[in-house]
């Protein structure tokens, strides 16, 4: 039949058929709650999530029967007409951020989501009257690979041969609260948040290219390596948007639906951005995503001003995400996240105190990140040795991730449903990982 597994080619015949990428072996060919199987019947603990996707686990029954059921019925919606999926589903999204944030548009992905916002910002700052259009970002942050999220990523290393298809006009990266090396050489949290807010009060002063129309940014920085900020930082850096009539975007993409231990990462500063996007865990492993607007922001836009094939016309994706949003509520997901990531980050720290080159443990939630150091007291960043133990962690049955300004931090970002009994169970074969690694 077509598409079944008999008709692929072995891996050294499909890499001849497809552009280069990061992927690598094993294939893996089928997964449950936090396991996932290769085709040759090995079993690994995931902890890498998708990364970030799969809050729910790898084929959770009712995700899949949603799917099923709304595959029989309709699969998508013709172009010009309303779905109650959408709509319901975009209410529901709206009551996780208590009403602060009210209109959502569907799109595939993360960095679709984070494209529309800032059009969206854009016709905002038309309508009322901004003297310019630049966007504040931050240094480090990642906001997906299509042209204008690759030019408010904070990445350098992913621009490189690319020339202007990453360059937007009017894009400014200021320094990000990264404690661990903080760039302003503060001895405190608090000293570095502040000094954090400082760089975004001066860019407004004195790099604006005429004025500044929005600032995007992750709450928590993701892909960089899981970048915690100074409890400081966000009500300031808010507070300061609000007095530049700045609309504050925040990236949900990697760090939203209750993967921190609050629906959206922003929360647990009490702010509230004009915009919030979101994709990876709403779809449960099918391509979903979104962006999330104030009503008077969202009404910058005409009927006619911005629009997808896909999205809010996607049906299967749609009841996807109703079937997420059922099993984070029915399942108390968003508390588990937050018991769950404090297990895992004191077992962490106990693995810190053993292993010398575990420069740093940072997180929150079941969002992890490990940095990874030649020594403590240098913190030389040590990238070859964190794909070491990213390999050696795969060889006893552990999928993780490695990403960081430099390469060099283990990250983890496993199913909120992940047991205490799989937490311990995990962290033995973390231990043996980490042993065989030096």
């Amino acid at each position: 039949m077509a598409g079944d597994v008999d008709h692929c080619p072995s891996v050294q015949e499909g890499l001849n058929y497809l552009v280069a990428s990061h992927k690598t072996t094993p294939v893996m060919v089928r997964g449950k709650g936090i396991e996932v199987e290769d085709e040759e019947g090995r079993k690994y603990f995931d902890l890498d999530g998708g990364p970030g996707v799969l809050a729910t686990g790898h084929c959770h029954p009712k995700v899949v029967g949603a799917i099923q059921k709304q595959a029989e019925t309709m699969m998508q919606a013709p172009g010009r007409f309303h779905s109650r999926l959408a709509m319901g589903l975009a209410k529901r999204i709206s009551e996780l951020t208590n009403g602060k944030q009210r209109r959502v548009f569907f799109v595939n992905s993360g960095a679709e989501a984070n494209d529309g916002a800032v059009k969206l910002a854009m016709k905002f700052a038309t309508v009322s009257g901004k003297r310019g259009y630049g966007i504040l970002a931050l240094e480090h942050g990642f906001h997906g690979r299509l042209s204008l999220p690759l030019a408010l990523t904070g990445l350098p290393g992913l621009k490189r041969g690319f020339g202007p298809y990453a360059s937007f006009p009017g894009v400014v990266h200021v320094t990000p609260p990264y404690f661990y090396r903080c760039r302003f050489g503060s001895r405190t949290l608090e000293e570095c948040g502040a000094r954090a807010v400082q760089a975004v009060r001066d860019a407004i002063r004195f790099r604006a290219p005429g004025e500044f129309a929005m600032m995007i940014a992750e709450p928590i920085i993701g892909n960089s390596g899981v970048i915690v900020p100074p409890d400081n930082y966000w009500p300031q850096v808010a507070e300061i948007c609000l007095e530049n009539k700045i609309l504050l975007i925040a990236d949900e993409v990697f760090v939203g639906m209750g993967r921190t231990g609050r629906a959206f990462a922003h929360q647990h500063w009490g702010i509230s951005p004009s915009i919030v996007t979101f994709a990876k865990a709403i779809g449960g492993g099918l391509p979903l995503g979104g962006f999330i607007a104030t009503d008077e922001v969202a009404k910058a836009f005409e009927s006619n001003d911005h629009n997808t094939t896909f999205g809010s016309n996607n049906q299967v994706g749609l009841a996807a995400g109703h079937a997420v949003l059922d099993v984070i509520e029915e399942e108390k997901l968003i508390e588990r996240a937050a018991g769950a990531g404090d297990r895992m980050l004191e077992n962490f720290r106990r693995l810190q105190a053993q292993f010398p080159y575990i420069g740093d443990v940072r997180g929150k939630g079941l969002v992890i990140g490990l940095e990874v150091v030649r020594d403590r007291e240098g913190k030389e960043p040590a990238a070859n040795l964190a794909k070491v133990v990213q390999d050696n962690l795969l060889k006893c049955g552990v999928i993780i991730g490695v990403g960081g300004v430099f390469g060099n931090v283990l990250r983890m970002s496993p199913a909120l449903t992940i047991s205490d009994a799989e937490i311990d169970h995990v962290m033995e074969l973390f231990r043996r990982g980490l042993a065989m690694s030096g």
